[in-house]
C-alpha cells in the first residue's frame, strides 16, 4: 500500500513539475494583426452605400461594436464612415481604414490606400466611441470599390479589436 501511495504522489508531482504555461505574444505593430477577409459582392441596382457591423456574436469584454460603411456620393467622390465602441470607457480607440478596388480582370480586390486614426482618452475624457467620416476624391470612376476596418480599443495592457469590410459600391459621376 505504502508503495502504491509512492507512485501515486510521483505522478502527482511529475505532473505539476512538467505542465506549462502558454502566453499569447502580443502584437508589436499593425501589420502583424489578423485581417479577416471575407467574400464581398459587387452591388447593384442603384445601391449606393454598403454597411458592416459586427454582430452581438462577437462582442468582446470590452469592445462592444465595429462599423463600417462606403457611400458613392454620385459625384466621383465616395464617402467612408468609422465607427468603434467600448462598454466602458477606455484608454485609447485606433481605427484603420482600407480602400480596395475591384480588379475585374484578376478577378479579385487591390488595395488602393489606407488611414490610420486615434482617439486617447486625454483628447476626450470619457472615451468609449469613436466616429470618423471622411470622404475620398481622385479614384476612377465606374470601378467597384470596398472599405475594410479594423477597430481595437486599450485600456491598460490590454487590447480588443475586430474587423469590418463592406459590399462593393459602383463609384459612379452621376446619379443611378
Amino acid at each position: 500500500m505504502k508503495k502504491i501511495k509512492s507512485k501515486i504522489c510521483s505522478m502527482l508531482i511529475g505532473v505539476v513539475m512538467l505542465t506549462n504555461t502558454a502566453y499569447a505574444m502580443p502584437s508589436t505593430s499593425w501589420n502583424q494583426l489578423p485581417q479577416e477577409s471575407t467574400q464581398s459582392v459587387l452591388l447593384t441596382d442603384g445601391q449606393n452605400s454598403a454597411t458592416d457591423t459586427t454582430d452581438n456574436v462577437t462582442r468582446g469584454q470590452v469592445f462592444s461594436t465595429g462599423m463600417v460603411e462606403i457611400t458613392n456620393q454620385q459625384d466621383g467622390t465616395l464617402h467612408i464612415s468609422v465607427d468603434t465602441y467600448a462598454h466602458v470607457v477606455v484608454d485609447k480607440i485606433y481605427q484603420t481604414v482600407f480602400l480596395d478596388v475591384w480588379d475585374e480582370a484578376e478577378k479579385t480586390w487591390t488595395k488602393v490606400g489606407y488611414w490610420e486614426f486615434e482617439r486617447s482618452k486625454e483628447e476626450e475624457p470619457d472615451l468609449s466611441a469613436y466616429h470618423v467620416g471622411f470622404t475620398v476624391t481622385g479614384c476612377e470612376v465606374n470601378r467597384y470599390y470596398r472599405a475594410r476596418a479594423l477597430h481595437f480599443v486599450q485600456w491598460g495592457d490590454d487590447m480588443e479589436g475586430k474587423s469590418t469590410q463592406t459590399n462593393g459600391v459602383l463609384l459612379t459621376d452621376h446619379e443611378v
